[in-house]
């Protein structure tokens, strides 16, 4: 073979380099295209970028802690931070590496280079300078691109322009308009995103950016650049812990400001029932109500619905539907009216009485004001972190429950709320809006004055509209309202197809009701075994590469909200993996290191086995016996004096590259994540072997006949 046939085109030099060239040259002293297929920062080669991360990553935290030994204040901060969570463990590395000063304004990034990165390769090299380039930014975004790319502005910069961020994590969760502050940097063909991010919603009147001067000026920190974002970066726990202090002072507020009281009344009948029942039915707005197997088992026969005047509701219903003022609940005996809020119930009760008149007595009341119960679960709120200017205008919530026309057959459930949905939209167009000074939005729209509040509501309806669609799996429409209104200027695309984040687990009722039927309780349903699921595909027949395994494991942090809806997942594919391995480590890991192995069990078993699939069977008896051996492997690799021994064993099974990303992501856990989610030292082995364990099992399952 001819030695000119070893070198591959370079697109930047117009001619053939060597292998060695391109890798000592690419992005430092070559300017890569960013469609070169050598170059791995090339967009379609994120992965790559992913995996020279983790290793610069590795060798930065191991250069920086070797500085704890001779700076015990450095040490002592860093304990601090963890313990404060990971917000303030992002911001301590994240500013003592690359922003901190020292007496000759040199960051610690600064003096590694100095020395030449001699122990980095060209790649991490040029990751290393962009980094350096770090800085805090209020981000908006704008659109979501695909599966990996979102495109967003930076609202802190004086003249906001298209920011592309590779990130798949954030492209499965974004919703246009949302908002957040984030450490951020360039790389060559796109920007990335560092560590944690804290969420900024606009607060009344004022806009997401002023909220975080506000924030900044109470702390004591300047609210101009170029003074303000190396303050944030070097406060960024300090202004975390305000912004939530100010979410809990409005989240009081609105509670205070909430008339949120459930209100049942109970009537004792002194007439027949049927007379009481025939006077009840005279009034037009008495409609006939279905009963719920709980009010059933209390004894009540029938119940109405009695239905508000328009003109006494305060809260408007969707068109075509009519607003409910309260129930009546029909027992022999006795009667009881419910309904939300202390106003509506006196409407109800003097409605009531004055059309039963003396054929009913009043028998007892409970108000029970959720509102306060909910606020007295609250946190209490350090009030010295709170800016006064930023309590104005707090959320207000109406209850109301109205009847709406009954669907046509066979329509589904997902369509009839579409509809709704559709109907509320449309009459929302031509409404009164309070913070639009009562005009209506088409009115506003032609308004100067009024118009940037317009588009402040309205990028708050796009931004729930989206976030509705990504919790239910649909891709219903929102952008023919700024069409109609001519908002051209937050007119995006709407974001592509994602699969839909699981519902919130359900919650055991807490308030006790002495009239209502103490032994009715609702609890979670468990979740069945869907058996229509496909079975999973099988695995290649050679092990998944570095870069595939990388892939396939970050992926499946980023396919479910939580931990919850992988569970429920779990459990509707059939997989009984979670109680199998509860079952077998029940005497050897605590509470802490069970839940620690199992965020990386669940990791493992996505990565594996697609979401929507049949699980693959697993036998008990095999898993246990894998298990014993492998621990007992671990703990003779463990004890030997080199490590290569315990990484040799890890990579001796069938999928040794998915292994070892595994143990670098829970080595990485260990040494990195907040201390008290921190594996034992006793729990290692036992998690590294049951990993192991476990990808053994899958990988034999998977197996294509």
């Amino acid at each position: 073979m001819s030695k000119a046939s070893k070198l591959r085109p370079c697109p930047a030099t117009g001619r053939g380099i060597t292998s060695a060239e391109c890798g000592e040259q690419r992005e430092s002293q070559l300017k890569c295209p960013a469609g070169c297929e050598h170059n791995p920062f090339n967009p379609a080669h994120y992965d790559r970028v992913l995996e020279i991360e983790t290793r610069l990553d590795a060798k930065c935290f191991e250069r920086f802690t070797a500085q704890f030994a001779t700076q015990p204040a450095l040490h002592k901060a860093e304990a601090k931070a963890t313990r404060d969570g990971l917000h303030a463990i992002t911001a301590f590395y994240n500013w003592n590496i690359l922003m901190a000063r020292d007496r000759e304004q040199l960051t610690f990034a600064q003096r590694w280079e100095q020395t030449g990165w001699r122990d980095l390769k060209n790649d991490e090299r040029v990751l290393m300078r962009h980094k350096m380039r770090m800085h805090i930014a209020l981000l908006e975004v704008h659109r979501v691109l695909d599966g990996s790319r979102v495109e967003m502005v930076d609202l802190l910069a004086p003249d906001p322009q298209p920011l592309i961020f590779q990130d798949r994590r954030m492209a499965a969760m974004a919703t246009r308009f949302q908002c957040f502050l984030a450490w951020i940097y360039p790389l060559p063909h796109y920007w990335r995103s560092s560590g944690t991010a804290t969420t900024v919603e606009s607060m009344g009147d004022l806009a997401t950016p002023d909220v975080v001067r506000e924030i900044v000026r109470h702390l004591g920190g300047p609210v101009t650049e170029p003074e303000l974002r190396p303050w944030l970066a070097e406060h960024f726990h300090p202004f975390n812990e305000s912004l939530n202090a100010v979410a809990r002072a409005r989240r009081q507020l609105m509670f205070s400001g909430m008339d949120a009281k459930f209100g049942k009344v109970v009537y004792e009948l002194r007439a027949p029932f049927a007379e009481c029942r025939e006077q009840l039915e005279l009034p037009e707005n008495v409609v006939p109500s279905d009963l719920s197997e709980a009010e059933r088992n209390e004894g009540f026969a029938e119940a109405r619905e009695w239905l508000d005047s328009p003109d006494a509701s305060a809260t408007p219903t969707m068109p075509g539907g009519e607003s409910i003022l309260g129930r009546v609940l029909l027992g022999q005996s006795f009667w009881r009216l419910e309904t939300f809020g202390s106003a509506k119930l006196a409407r109800l009760r003097e409605q009531f009485e004055r059309q039963l008149g003396e054929r009913v007595r009043f028998n007892g009341e409970r108000l029970d004001d959720m509102a306060s119960q909910m606020a007295a679960k609250e946190p209490p709120v350090n009030q010295s972190l709170v800016p006064p200017s930023l309590l104005a205008n707090p959320e207000q919530f109406q209850f109301s429950t109205s009847r709406i026309p009954t669907p046509p057959p066979g329509t589904a459930p997902g369509e009839i709320e579409s509809q709704m949905f559709l109907a509320m939209n449309r009459a929302f167009m031509d409404e009164p809006i309070p913070a639009l000074n009562q005009q209506t939005p088409r009115q506003a729209a032609r308004d100067p004055a009024l118009r940037p509040k317009l588009i402040a509501l309205m990028k708050q309806r796009v931004q729930s509209h989206d976030e509705h669609n990504l919790r239910t799996g649909r891709t219903d429409d929102i952008n023919w309202m700024l069409r109609e209104l001519d908002l051209k200027e937050i007119l995006f695309d709407a974001p592509p197809w994602r699969p839909p984040t699981a519902p919130p687990a359900p919650v055991e009722d807490e308030f006790d009701d002495p009239l209502a039927n103490p032994l009715d309780a609702d609890f979670p349903a468990p979740v069945e075994v869907d058996y229509s699921r496909p079975p999973a595909p099988p695995l290649p027949k050679t092990p998944l590469s570095f870069d595939e395994s990388a892939r396939r494991l970050e992926q499946a942090f980023q396919i479910f909200e939580n931990f919850n809806a992988a569970d429920i997942d779990l459990q509707a594919s059939g997989a009984t993996i979670m109680d199998d391995i509860d079952l077998l480590t029940e005497e050897l890991l605590d509470d802490g290191d069970f839940r620690f192995a199992m965020i990386f069990v669940v990791q493992v078993w996505f990565a594996l086995v697609p979401r929507g699939c049949l699980a693959p069977e697993i036998d008990y008896d095999e898993l246990e016996a894998a298990f014993q051996s492998n621990l007992k492997k671990i703990n003779l690799a463990s004890a030997a004096p080199s490590p290569k021994k315990l990484q040799a064993f890890l990579q001796s099974g069938p999928q040794p590259e998915l292994m070892l990303v595994l143990l670098g992501g829970v080595l990485e856990a260990s040494t990195k994540g907040p201390a008290d989610a921190r594996p034992s030292q006793e729990g290692h082995p036992v998690i590294l072997a049951l990993l192991k364990t476990v990808v053994e099992q899958l990988h034999q399952a998977l197996q294509a006949d």
